[in-house]
């Protein structure tokens, strides 16, 4: 299954919510590593329109020195995607898949609502909720043990 990841408000987050002071999110490097082992992972961001070289500057930008080696090794493999107006624009429309992003536009919900698709996006903000990494690793668990059960 595919996975989809924003990178500002769910990778990047703030050292205290409400701050300006951006960092990389609190589990960020342990949610990377198990959406590496499970999903097949693509960035959905605007740093990254078909190119996923900007993604890794910016990323490194906001991370600690001696987690630069581990967060390239878990990202080099996160595989582009391209859009013109919407994020959707690129989501598969004929394969499962999950969605993380903090901010979809009202058309983006809105696509997803007429396909009924909407249980496969999850809202994370870990500029204002710093664990959210968590819940979002308990979603993508439950989806996972879901499209096991259907297929059995």
């Amino acid at each position: 299954m595919k996975l989809f990841l924003d990178i500002d408000g769910v990778l990047l987050g703030r050292r205290r919510p409400g701050s300006q002071d951006v960092c990389l999110a609190k589990y960020a490097l342990p949610f990377l590593e198990f959406a590496n082992q499970h999903f097949e992972c693509c960035w959905l961001t605007t740093h990254c329109r078909g190119d996923a070289a900007p993604v890794f500057p910016h990323l490194l930008r906001y991370t600690p020195p001696e987690d630069h080696a581990r967060l390239l090794e878990l990202t080099v493999t996160v595989l582009p995607t391209d859009y013109r107006t919407f994020k959707t624009e690129a989501l598969p429309m004929h394969e499962p898949f999950a969605w993380i992003d903090d901010s979809p536009t009202g058309a983006e919900l809105e696509f997803l609502r007429e396909r009924g698709w909407m249980s496969r996006w999850l809202w994370v903000d870990t500029r204002e909720e710093p664990d959210d990494l968590l819940r979002a690793r308990k979603w993508l668990e439950l989806l996972l043990r879901v499209s096991r059960s259907e297929v059995e």
